[in-house]
């Protein structure tokens, strides 16, 4: 099994016969091709050249028939398993993942990719929950018995019994208490799924144990859909981390594209989505001020005739206190060392609407995650006021992702900067 780690954006996977350590074959190549467009994956975010593809925006790993690919946000200059870390840190903030993942010595420590880091995490939680006690459960149970137990069904005791000359068995109908039930059912599920997908010997050894523990449970596929209805409560809610995992893995399975058992498999999150909840998460703890999401107060035109407004304008957050307002727009992208950084024309005229319809906003702010190559001597990066309106501004700064401490540290010298 080939293993391939890319950074999203930055690294491109070259496709050629020569086995490199980025480089996949042409027919693995027409794999990923048929699993993306089995995925409905968004193509702008996938750039396929004659000889390579790139990944831009998406982060997560995608497992094919022999070969993975781990992609890797480009948030760090400390290598693979630094990026890997803030990945992890990002995920469990948004709560994306309801774990405190991050602080497990396991992740921290280890060189496996996300797949693998997934996958012993949930192996090590569900087998410590399940050493502690098997969720069981009573069901109804309709049987024919030698002895009477529970309540005799008297039509269904007549039709099989007395109608059938059997005089020495009672239909009976009662409650027994089994771990067969949908919560381990899916435990099983998952489990079984991972067996086949992931390669760390101490992870498979664990989850053999699991299995061995699930013996009594049957072996009935949970689809993503059944999963999503299993819910937990107070006799059971210790399972909520490894039932967390297995929505996740059982949402992410598809159907094997190869003549092997594998299946094809992935875990995959847009870097715009999860930056920008990222940020609005700490900016939280960075301020005291009110912090709105996705704000949808204004509309850029009204309608003459209708007076209905049209072009609703949604930024990412509106900071406001008293006297003022900030707006936020976060972006997913490198700044460059070219005209206006690289910012592109089509924000810079969404921040101008921003910051004229908001009639309280100092300041529309462009936000970049920390890129190395941009000299942040200046704050902010890009600065420009109205023209006919000098007290309103647009800005262009970038947040450092590599330590959750400094990023809100970065956060509240910007707010700090433009509100008051």
């Amino acid at each position: 099994m080939k293993r391939i780690t890319l950074i999203e954006g930055y690294d491109s996977l070259k496709i050629c016969n020569i086995d490199e350590p980025l480089t996949i074959t042409r027919n693995q190549a027409e794999e990923l091709a048929e699993y993306i467009n089995d995925q409905q994956l968004n193509e702008k975010y996938i750039i396929w050249g004659s000889q390579s593809v790139l990944f831009l925006n998406y982060v997560g790993f995608i497992q094919c028939s022999d070969f993975s690919i781990e992609l890797l946000p480009k948030v760090t200059v400390g290598g693979n398993a630094s990026c890997r870390e803030v990945l992890y840190r990002m995920l469990n903030e948004v709560g994306y993942i309801n774990t405190n993942i991050i602080n497990n010595a396991y992740v921290l420590t280890s060189e496996d990719d996300l797949l693998e880091l997934f996958a012993a995490y949930y192996a090590h939680t569900l087998i410590e929950e399940l050493h502690r006690g098997i969720t069981s459960c009573y069901v109804q149970v309709e049987q024919n018995l030698l002895t009477l137990k529970g309540s005799l069904l008297v039509h269904q005791h007549i039709r099989e019994n007395v109608g059938r000359n059997k005089p020495y068995q009672a239909y009976c109908e009662y409650e027994e208490r089994t771990v067969d039930n949908k919560l381990n059912q899916l435990f099983k599920t998952t489990t079984k799924l991972l067996l086949k997908i992931v390669t760390r010997v101490e992870t498979q050894i664990i989850l053999q144990q699991v299995m061995y523990l699930l013996d009594d449970v049957s072996n009935r596929a949970i689809t993503s859909n059944d999963a999503q209805s299993v819910i937990l409560d107070r006799t059971n809610n210790r399972y909520e981390i490894p039932l967390e995992l297995a929505k996740l893995f059982l949402q992410r399975q598809v159907s094997t594209f190869s003549q092997n058992t594998s299946a094809s498999f992935s875990i995959l999150f847009e870097m715009n989505d999860l930056f920008e909840k990222y940020i609005a998460q700490l900016m939280s703890f960075a301020i005291d001020s009110n912090v709105y999401e996705q704000h949808i107060g204004h509309r850029l035109l009204i309608n003459e005739r209708t007076k209905r407004g049209i072009f609703q304008l949604r930024p990412d957050l509106v900071i406001e206190n008293d006297n003022s307002q900030i707006v936020i727009d976060t972006k997913w992208k490198r700044l460059k060392n070219i005209n206006r950084k690289g910012v592109q024309r089509d924000d810079l005229y969404q921040m101008y609407a921003y910051v004229t319809r908001y009639k309280k906003a100092k300041a529309a702010i462009l936000l970049y995650p920390y890129t190395r190559e941009i000299s942040n001597d200046q704050f902010p990066i890009e600065y420009w006021s109205i023209e006919g309106e000098q007290s309103k501004k647009v800005a262009v700064h970038m947040v450092a992702l590599q330590d959750r401490a400094e990023t809100i540290a970065n956060l509240k010298e910007i707010v700090a900067f433009h509100l008051n």
